[in-house]
């Protein structure tokens, strides 16, 4: 690749002194400036500066200028552009190299014409403009690229934050719980329960940091196969009944896995109520509680049910909670799950 180079470099001053001469060594030179800045945009103040200056005091023979015109006219368009990407001032001194570049050619002819000068200029003009313009244009999808990025980023750090609220909350209040239980009659295992809690809070915790890492591999998320070990965690309160042979997506089972996670830590919070959780064939989930739904039990559906609502409809899906017959009621449409929609046309 060097060796590429360094003949980008040698082609324009081979080309230009045979017909030239000594005169050819500055169009040579401003030649290799474009070339070099082209490819490294950090010498494109020295490369215009040059090309301005040689075209100032240029007065060797114009002719045959195709032998050198295109080694540093193109160049020098690269250089436009990738300055102006870039955002760099220096673009605008490329492209004025650009505009003023022919005159090199066109004043010293013998039969010279104002106004083929001034055609030519405009020409290169509008070459210098067209692109400055692309480069423009790719500065602006690089900003919407990296907006896009960023917003990802904030997206999944939002995802993540909840995930981590709901994994955390529904084990720390469990703690709670168990150590208030031992405070009154305490049992056997009451510390180990605490202790196997506490050890899964940070287990959640550190798989969410490592997911945070750029160099840290995706931690799969919780999902449908989870929920049997969460419920019957939270003990014989509560009840999981899956239809045999139901699907979920990976999004929606992790959907389906947060709505149980709050439906079960809304019950240790607001009272000790049994829980019944099923999951039926259309995707249908539900889980009702048998609290009363007084003020001082009920679910208050803060920002835990509408973080909930906003993953369901992320999968497509519907999402209510509510009293209903005395009973607290969540229920969660995941009907509309790829996998639950191509289990059904394949049914006969």
């Amino acid at each position: 690749m060097r060796a590429l180079w360094l003949l980008l470099l040698i082609v324009p001053v081979l080309c230009g002194l045979p017909f030239t001469r000594a005169a050819g060594v500055l169009v040579s030179v401003a030649a290799m400036f474009a070339v070099a800045a082209a490819v490294r945009p950090a010498l494109a103040l020295w490369a215009a500066a040059v090309s301005i200056a040689v075209t100032v005091i240029y007065r060797g023979p114009p002719q045959p200028p195709g032998l050198w015109f295109i080694f540093e006219f193109t160049p020098l368009l690269i250089l436009v552009t990738r300055t102006a990407r870039a955002g760099r001032w220096v673009a605008a001194l490329a492209a004025l190299a650009v505009t003023v570049l022919p005159l090199r050619v066109t004043l010293h002819q013998p039969d010279h014409r104002l106004d083929g000068s001034v055609l030519v200029v405009a020409t290169a003009f509008a070459c210098a403009v067209a692109a400055a313009g692309l480069g423009l244009h790719l500065r602006a999808g690089d900003a919407r690229r990296a907006r896009a990025l960023g917003a990802a980023r904030r997206s999944q750090r939002l995802e993540l934050a909840r995930d981590l609220h709901d994994l955390v909350a529904h084990e720390v209040t469990g703690i709670v719980l168990e150590a208030q239980a031992a405070q009154v009659a305490p049992a056997a295992d009451s510390y180990e329960r605490i202790e196997a809690a506490g050890q899964r809070a940070l287990a959640a915790m550190d798989d969410m940091v490592a997911a945070l890492r750029d160099d840290a591999a995706p931690a799969r998320p919780p999902g449908l196969a989870d929920l049997p070990g969460v419920v019957s965690r939270f003990g014989p309160a509560a009840t999981l009944s899956i239809a045999p042979g139901v699907e979920l997506s990976e999004a929606a089972g992790t959907a389906a896995y947060h709505v149980v996670i709050e439906a079960l830590t809304n019950v240790r919070r607001h009272g000790d109520g049994q829980v019944a959780i099923a999951l039926d064939e259309n995707a249908l989930l539900t889980a009702v509680s048998d609290m009363s739904g007084t003020p001082g039990t009920r679910p208050s559906g803060g920002h835990g049910l509408d973080g909930l609502r906003e993953r369901v409809e992320a999968v497509g899906g519907t999402f209510s909670a509510g009293p209903r017959d005395g009973k607290w009621v969540v229920r969660a449409d995941l009907s509309r799950s790829a996998d639950v929609r191509q289990r059904r046309r394949q049914q006969p």
